[in-house]
């Protein structure tokens, strides 16, 4: 259910349903609504995913792959593999090319 994943990965984030929406402008009431079953309208699910950094795929279904395509999926995993002292190196490379191949395309 929607509520319960957004109260938890609020509680991931160390903050609270009621404190995220006061912060993005959202009543509280909506609460009650996504209790009951209801999901949020499309603005408020980009707020809500914006504010806590997690697609608006993984608060409405819970699988934080939903919405990438397998080269996308591969790429995060490869990143995943880099060790941490190296993955600043390996976001601005892979910055580099995606700037030379977007100055590629007409």
């Amino acid at each position: 259910m929607f509520y319960d994943r957004l109260k938890q990965i609020c509680a991931d984030k160390n903050t609270t349903v009621t404190k995220m929406l006061r912060e993005i402008g959202l009543s509280s009431a909506n609460t009650g609504y996504w209790k009951k079953g209801q999901l949020p309208k499309g603005d408020a699910l980009l707020k809500i995913s914006e504010y806590l950094g997690v697609s608006a795929d993984m608060l409405l279904t819970g699988d934080p792959l939903a919405g990438f395509d397998e080269d996308e999926i591969r790429l995060m995993e490869l990143y995943r593999g880099v060790p941490l002292k190296a993955r600043y190196k390996v976001l601005c490379d892979f910055e580099e090319i995606c700037a030379k191949e977007k100055g590629k395309v007409k």
